[in-house]
């Protein structure tokens, strides 16, 4: 059952290293509750990363919620400022009820489609995973999203996620081939190679 969880936060933090966000400064230096006052500051002038960045102090545990509010929060916000990797974080948050949001899977398929349908692999392997499991009944969607992820994983196949993206540990693509009429994977490979 092993999905792609809260993958983003090592790459994040990775990226305030040499980003010009208000706040990675302050982060850099080991001053993390001023780095989310100035992640907070920026988001609330609509800065999508900076809601990126808040989130993930705030789910490392390297800042209080009773100050700055949930990671779920901060995730939610960043989506709807436009960030691909908020709107995946949300989508995890909602599928193990974690980040101060409720385990709502119904959520969590539709934060993930809204960024897999923007070309977020992660969203798109985690959606396809959700029908794997059978929290939704549609396997040519899965594995649509599954082909789709796994087209995508083959332009970094040297990247350690893309790599596991491709391998599929889980086997999520063989539960729903398993499952499906040679009618439903042809219908599903031509909705996955029309995709764009």
């Amino acid at each position: 059952m092993r999905r792609l969880v809260f993958i983003i936060a090592p790459l994040v933090m990775m990226a305030m290293g040499c980003s010009t966000t208000p706040g990675d400064a302050a982060y850099r230096a080991g001053h993390a509750q001023q780095a989310a006052e100035l992640y907070r500051a920026e988001a609330n002038q609509g800065d999508a990363e900076a809601a990126l960045k808040l989130g993930v102090l705030l789910d490392e545990g390297k800042v209080s919620p009773d100050t700055f509010g949930t990671a779920g929060q901060a995730f939610t916000k960043g989506c709807k400022l436009g960030s691909l990797a908020s709107c995946h974080n949300v989508g995890v948050a909602y599928e193990y009820g974690k980040n101060g949001l409720a385990q709502d899977r119904s959520e969590a398929r539709t934060y993930y489609e809204k960024a897999a349908k923007l070309g977020y692999m992660q969203s798109q392997y985690n959606l396809a995973s959700l029908y794997a499991n059978r929290y939704f009944s549609n396997d040519i969607e899965g594995y649509k999203w599954l082909l789709v992820s796994q087209m995508q994983a083959e332009k970094c196949a040297s990247q350690p996620l893309c790599e596991w993206v491709l391998s599929d540990p889980p086997g999520h693509k063989q539960k729903l081939h398993d499952r499906m009429s040679e009618q439903d994977l042809r219908t599903a490979k031509q909705q996955a190679s029309a995709w764009r």
